[in-house]
């Protein structure tokens, strides 16, 4: 029997309001959002690639978070009140759980320049100019984040200013990550491009600057977003 230990856990304990992701064997991801011992899963956000069973199950998707990412999440919807049990038939259907389910992280920073990865990077993302013009919420954070990375940029991360149990909100700015953990600041332009304001973010071995200030963030969803405050409790 194929194990779902990941999803076992996140469904005993919740998410605590917030997204939690599971990577599949076959490299595909999704996240949910679920509460201690719950059936069903609140919410279920399934990475591009990754498409729903055309089931029951199923049919309930979220259709004012794709008005407010422009109807544009990369392909990548999210699910309303998934029962737990199809959330486990979807992971087995692709295989089971990943052995690894830490969160991709690269090598970034000032070590990261000249990055083989990056020839090419911007051609293979240019569709992405414009996705944040109209604002941008947590779920179009990993959609979008995930997708650079993905395609051999650096890991984004958005810092939010709080997490409540509805999500992220608050003000937010972006940085990349290391794999140790730490932050950098990153090029505005980056934001500016994907808000549609230039027409390209610029070279991608530049995007990454000095390291950002140590501060706590108590809150992450393990793909692409932080909260500086916790307002879940």
């Amino acid at each position: 029997m194929t194990s779902t230990s990941r999803l076992d856990s996140l469904t005993a304990g919740g998410t605590n309001g917030v997204f939690d992701g599971i990577r599949l064997a076959d490299g595909h991801m999704l996240t949910l959002n679920t509460r201690p011992g719950a059936a069903v899963a609140g919410e279920v956000f399934l990475y591009p690639g990754l498409t729903a069973p055309d089931t029951e199950a199923w049919q309930n998707r979220d259709d004012l978070e794709e008005w407010l990412t422009g109807g544009d999440a990369g392909g990548a919807p999210t699910y309303l009140d998934v029962p737990i049990d199809a959330v486990r038939e979807l992971i087995v259907q692709h295989g089971g759980e990943h052995e690894n389910q830490e969160p991709p992280v690269p090598s970034s920073g000032p070590e990261a320049e000249g990055d083989a990865r990056f020839p090419g990077l911007l051609a293979r993302i240019a569709d992405l100019r414009g996705r944040f013009e109209d604002g941008y919420s947590a779920e179009g954070i990993r959609s979008v984040f995930g997708r650079i990375y993905d395609e051999g940029g650096p890991y984004l991360v958005c810092v939010w200013e709080y997490a409540d149990a509805y999500g992220f909100g608050g003000h937010s700015q972006f940085y990349a990550e290391d794999q140790h953990g730490a932050l950098y600041e990153v090029q505005p332009v980056i934001h500016q491009w994907l808000a549609g304001q230039e027409e390209t973010p610029g070279p991608a071995d530049g995007w990454v600057c000095a390291p950002a200030d140590a501060t706590e963030l108590p809150v992450s969803d393990d793909w692409h977003n932080y909260a500086r405050t916790d307002r879940t409790g």
